[in-house]
């Protein structure tokens, strides 16, 4: 049950980066876009916070391996942390297309494979 709960919130926290990661690509400088670019920030922002806390229970609850972690927090560091450095920037948006798979494969680590 834990495992499948661990599932959910790293789905959930994927969906809100990824949901966030798009609002903060706009091609016009309006203020309507500017709002969006910053509310995309903030899914990011709690995005981040639900797979670092996921990252944590897997790692010190579940006692699955640190690489399970690595792969759950590399949207944390990549997508969180360049959106963060610079947000007027699309190399968050960038970094998602190995970040977002990476915490994927992990998710299906904990599900599939069975812990020793």
């Amino acid at each position: 049950m834990s495992r499948i709960l661990l599932a959910v919130v790293v789905v959930a926290a994927l969906v809100l980066m990824v949901r966030g990661l798009g609002a903060q690509i706009f091609f016009e400088n309006t203020g309507e876009a500017v709002a969006a670019a910053r509310h995309g920030a903030r899914s990011i922002g709690w995005a981040c916070l639900l797979l670092t806390l996921a990252a944590a229970y897997g790692w010190l609850v579940l006692g699955r391996s640190p690489w399970v972690a690595v792969g759950l927090m590399a949207p944390v560091v990549l997508c969180g942390g360049l959106t963060w450095l610079m947000p007027d920037s699309l190399w968050g948006v960038l970094a998602a297309l190995v970040a977002v798979p990476a915490a994927g494969v992990a998710v299906l680590v904990v599900l599939l494979v069975p812990r020793r």
